[in-house]
């Protein structure tokens, strides 16, 4: 994790295993973690009874193995794998010793726990929670309900200070399967002092410029810990040690490190903190151009008014309270580093800002930011019909220039399993603010959120980006309406998005160039609505409805694509949708489809009649020239008495002889047929490598030129 700057501190932990040990840190007498799934535990195989006692602190478990915790078969996410259990066993037994220092803290002590299929949690030989378990005594052979892992469960378990004893604890935990046959079985667990202090995740948030550090470590040869070098207070026998740690604003990574008796370290980690006065607070309309450094809090929306500028320097925080927002309607520059990101994030565990929104604004950047927790999920379907619009995105722009390059958007609005945070909307016809709205993003990151790019008769150049794990019905790039120029994207990756299309422009002449397109359930691309969309050395690989679709009177030109292992290639068709609130127009898809690899598709091409009895023309048509199409004219299918195929010059069907698809490399090799049978006349200067074409007689079919 980066660190992030605050007008409080944050500290967060960066846990470093060395050697045998696995050394924790933790804030004074804050809360933090105890015992942590990824340690050294204790384990018995349930195929008998593991022995009375077994829960206790006293309990002799010498003979037991020793792995570390994350236990189980099957989900290929496992640290110590039961490759045994299937069939012969359904439970597991677990320990993991641990110290505790005088005097005990207060608090809640929490148990976090992931588990596939039940459990029965004890500490120090009482029993503290219960999962899928049935009630009563449980034996090595008895069975849990079902319950699938993958999101950890945080159970309360009671203060602290009642349930843990000074000097050695243990933590026992009873795993058990649904049944001898299941095809899988998880435990990992650990446990956590809660903190009446502002947490962020894994971050503390103080006001103080002096922390008091604690931690442990289990490396049993560890005779010293220092902290910064300096010696800390440790005591070998339980593997505690304290520190107090004096901070300067802004950045301190803090080390801790044990050493043996010859000085060689057996275990480490390191924490880092980040410390800021508290009178580094904002709120309300900038007075003049503001310039802010180290980190920040904003308490209340921020104004960037006309002719003023806030400009943010690289290492700086911004925490943004719940429903905050920064309305810029002079210039925002927020120009970070590689190396020190700016952040913009929330104020706190379950809290989420607003948005960054800029309105009539002179030409802004955001360079190297880090974008996350803000309350951004939402439909752009909201904005299709007349009347005021409420936008939901992370960062709106609104007649304005924005230049967003190297920026990362991920947790919108929060890091759960099903968020689906939309990250930018760049809007032309806003009904108050209405004006040529423009951006230019580049080597951005979109991780694991809802929509990366919304557009309204707005040019985006989107290029160089990656796109990943994209959730919820928005498409990852969606481009609504025409703007002059039309929007590029170009060079971009899109990669195993969770649902629906990757781009998709509607009634817009993009041009789409050179993107690799992969392991969607939906269409890679999708064309929509009367327009002239090109795409270029596009590589689109296993969508499941298809590569491409053609819909609804749009007319589009493929050039030198590959489409391989989708549902199908390509799909000429007509939608619907022509009522509220998408107002689409009727009609089939028109494409011409020259030097282009259309392969390993359950249907290379499909063309289907629009069901419109309001247009003269209700047919779907598509031009095929100098394209290696797998079946040739007869893998092409026709749906309706309207909808045309004209099967041009210089086609085949022939294997592509492509390198290695299933590990996303679409290179032409050697033997190619697909080798200098393109078209010259339409193939374009570069493939999608940026190699110059023709590398030998003629271009070649598909995206890729082959080069020797």
């Amino acid at each position: 994790m980066k660190a992030f700057c605050v007008a409080l501190a944050f500290v967060s932990f960066v846990l470093v295993p060395a050697g045998a040990g696995a050394m924790t840190i933790q804030l004074g007498s804050g809360g933090g973690e105890l015992v942590s799934a990824g340690q050294s535990w204790c384990f018995f195989r349930g195929q008998e009874a593991p022995g009375q006692a077994w829960a206790q602190v006293d309990f002799n478990d010498v003979a037991w193995e020793v792995g570390p915790g994350g236990f189980g078969y099957g989900d290929d996410d496992d640290a110590t794998v039961l490759d045994d259990m299937r069939g012969k066993y359904v439970s597991l037994y677990t320990r993991k010793t641990f110290a505790a220092a005088a005097p005990l803290r207060e608090g809640p002590l929490q148990l976090v726990i992931d588990y596939d299929d039940g459990f029965i949690a004890y500490l120090n030989g009482v029993e503290v929670a219960r999962r899928h378990m049935p009630d009563g005594p449980a034996t090595h052979t008895t069975t849990a309900s079902s319950h699938e892992a993958g999101e950890p469960e945080t159970i309360e378990l009671g203060p602290a200070d009642e349930l843990l004893l000074e000097g050695t604890n243990v933590l026992a935990v009873e795993g058990h399967n649904i049944s001898l046959t299941s095809s899988d079985f998880s435990l990992s667990a650990a446990l956590q002092t809660a903190s009446d202090t502002l947490r962020s995740g894994d971050t503390w948030i103080v006001d103080t410029n002096e922390v008091d550090l604690r931690g442990a470590t289990d490396a049993p040869n560890a005779v010293t810990v220092t902290v910064q070098d300096a010696p800390a207070d440790f005591d070998p026998n339980l593997g505690a040690w304290e520190a107090q740690v004096s901070l300067v604003s802004g950045l301190n990574v803090i080390a801790a490190r044990a050493l043996d008796t010859d000085a060689n370290e057996v275990d480490a980690a390191s924490v880092e903190i980040v410390y800021v006065p508290p009178a580094n607070h904002m709120e309300g309309e900038l007075t003049g151009i503001t310039t802010l450094s180290g980190a920040w809090v904003f308490d209340e929306t921020v104004i960037v008014p006309v002719e003023t500028a806030l400009i943010i320097e690289p290492g700086t925080v911004v925490l943004l309270k719940p429903r905050v927002s920064i309305h810029v309607h002079g210039e925002l520059l927020a120009q970070g580093t590689a190396a020190q990101p700016i952040r913009f994030t929330h104020y706190g565990d379950g809290t989420r800002w607003k948005q960054i929104k800029l309105i009539e604004a002179i030409d802004s950047r955001l360079e190297h930011c880090i974008v996350e927790y803000a309350d951004c999920e939402g439909a752009h379907q909201d904005y299709y019909e007349p009347g005021p619009r409420n936008y939901h995105e992370a960062i709106v722009v609104l007649a304005s220039h924005l230049d967003v390059n190297d920026c990362i958007f991920q947790h919108l609005p929060d890091d759960g399993a099903r968020a689906e945070g939309d990250a930018i909307a760049v809007i032309s016809d806003d009904p108050v603010h209405e004006g040529r709205a423009t951006a230019d993003i580049r080597g951005c990151q979109f991780l694991s959120i809802g929509q990366g790019v919304h557009t309204r008769y707005s040019y985006v150049c989107v290029e160089d980006c990656f796109f990943t794990g994209k959730r919820g019905d928005n498409d990852d790039v969606d481009l609504w309406g025409e703007s002059t120029p039309a929007p590029l994207i170009q060079h971009n990756v899109f990669l195993k998005p969770e649902h629906d299309d990757a781009i998709n422009p509607t009634r817009c002449s993009a041009v789409i160039v050179g993107n690799l397109i992969a392991c969607t359930d939906d269409h890679g691309i999708v064309l929509r609505d009367r327009c002239d969309p090109v795409l270029i050395n596009n590589v689109i690989f296993d969508c499941r409805n298809g590569g491409i679709a053609i819909e609804n009177s749009c007319d589009a030109l493929l050039v030198n694509n590959t489409v391989v292992g989708c549902g199908r290639g390509l799909r000429l068709f007509d939608l619907g949708r022509w009522g509220s609130p998408y107002h689409l127009n009727p009609g089939g898809g028109t494409a011409t489809v020259v030097n282009c690899i259309i392969w390993d598709c359950r249907t290379p091409i499909t063309l289907a009649d629009s069901s419109s009895d309001e247009i003269a023309d209700r047919g779907s048509h598509v031009t095929v020239m100098y394209s290696d199409i797998e079946g040739g004219r007869d893998g092409i299918s026709v749906s309706g008495t309207q909808s045309t195929v004209t099967w041009g010059d210089g086609n085949i069907d022939a294997d592509p002889l492509l390198a290695d698809p299933e590990n996303l490399d679409f290179h032409l090799t050697l033997d190619s047929p697909a080798i200098d049978a393109a078209d010259a006349g339409s193939a374009p200067p570069d493939d999608r490598d940026g190699n110059p074409r023709p590398a030998g007689p003629a271009p070649d079919i598909g995206a890729h030129e082959f080069t020797p």
